[in-house]
């Protein structure tokens, strides 16, 4: 437990910032897949200096790795300066192999800015860009998000009053918006891929619905064998983007809180730096919401289209088991008719067989000279009929209990 309460307490300072001050180049790369030994459960963070003016920093995160180095500069360049560090020698301070580079961001920081930031930019070849005051105006961001040579996107931060603590964290701010941008984004090409396959499973679902208001009882087993396959196909679907979709959501809610954190003010003649971001990000994310409601509603519907025809199974054999009963029920009752009868029968059967031995009897008796008056003979016949009788429904009356 105690280990657990310093592995929580750890998660806290596991992003530190790099503070810094003066005139600067940021670079920022980001690492995505490989393996790498020995990682940390918690995000590990380790700092190398290459040498007294630039400084390492490696994160360890649930699904990328990013390296951050800052190279301080003399004064404000005139020129964008050359990085010195390189995705192989990325991959290899982060102790990772066959691992892809999904962001590559620079950040020149300079001083204060020019009265005419135009020229400027124009200067070091930004196209359409966005800037914005961040900070509450301590500061001034500016990037056209062009990918250039080497993959290498670009910002400028123009420092006014940032201290060096206030510079790391903003200077974090933007390269992480960049990041996790690219990070969201990861799911809209299996948004694209499923949009054809959706299109498919909505069609044979509206075919299996029609189907199964006009098929006939003996083709439910066939129906029903479609439509659960029809699920299956829908729920692995979901299940293999599910991470993913998941994953782009929760990404997507840290470039908006990133984007907030920079507490933006206009600048005239440019377009909002998180504007730009969020008028070209929120349609991408927006579509893979849209594909990861559609397979859950999907899958919903087929769920409820199988309740559907097993609940018309399961009346139709309800119909069949009530018919089934109601057969024997009739011929219960005929039994009971037949049983009945043959009662009555054993009855007079076994009473003609009582009243022929007693009629032998008499007979007999009559022949050794001992007259017996017929009228006892009469006498004996409803005797022997009730006897015979009373017996059988005793009989009966036991084997019932």
């Amino acid at each position: 437990m105690q280990d657990s309460v310093l592995d929580f307490n750890s998660e806290l300072h596991a992003r530190p910032s790099i503070y810094f001050s003066g005139p600067a180049i940021v670079e920022h790369i980001a690492l995505f897949g490989g393996a790498a030994p020995d990682r940390h459960p918690i995000p590990h963070v380790t700092e190398e200096k290459g040498s007294a003016d630039a400084r390492t920093q490696v994160e360890f995160h649930t699904e990328f790795v990013t390296i951050t180095r800052v190279t301080s500069l003399d004064d404000d360049p005139t020129d964008w300066p050359t990085g010195s560090l390189s995705v192989d020698e990325a991959a290899g301070l982060a102790g990772l192999s066959d691992c892809s580079c999904i962001c590559r961001l620079e950040i020149l920081v300079c001083g204060r800015a020019p009265a005419e930031i135009g020229p400027f930019l124009s200067a070091l070849e930004f196209g359409d860009t966005a800037a914005s005051m961040i900070g509450g105006g301590a500061a001034l961001v500016c990037s056209d998000f062009r990918v250039g040579a080497n993959n290498v996107s670009r910002s400028i931060l123009f420092n006014t009053e940032l201290n060096a603590y206030r510079l790391g964290r903003m200077v974090r701010r933007i390269y992480e918006i960049e990041t996790y941008r690219v990070m969201a984004l990861l799911g809209l090409p299996e948004a694209r891929r499923l949009n054809p396959v959706i299109l498919d499973y909505d069609r044979k679902l509206v075919d299996l619905t029609n189907r199964h208001v006009t098929t006939s009882p003996e083709e439910h087993r066939q129906l029903l064998d479609e439509i659960s396959q029809l699920s299956g196909e829908i729920i692995s679907a979901a299940a293999r983007t599910r991470n993913r979709f998941g994953a782009t959501a929760a990404y997507a809610k840290i470039v908006e809180e990133r984007i907030v954190e920079l507490r933006e003010t206009h600048v005239p003649g440019f377009q909002r730096f998180g504007i730009f971001v969020a008028r070209r990000f929120k349609p991408a994310i927006r579509s893979c919401e849209a594909t990861a409601l559609r397979l859950e509603q999907l899958s919903h519907a087929t769920m409820l289209l199988i309740d559907l025809l097993q609940t018309r199974i399961q009346v139709d054999i309800e119909v069949q088991n009530a018919a089934q009963i109601q057969a024997m029920a009739e011929r219960a009752a005929t039994q009971i008719k037949i049983q009945r009868a043959v009662e009555g029968l054993s009855i007079i059967a076994i009473s003609y067989y009582l009243l022929s031995l007693i009629k032998v009897a008499f007979e007999t008796a009559d022949h050794a000279g001992i007259h017996i008056n017929p009228i006892y003979m009469l006498i004996s016949i409803p005797a022997v009929i009730g006897a015979v009788a009373l017996a059988i429904l005793r009989v009966k009356h036991a084997l019932n209990a």
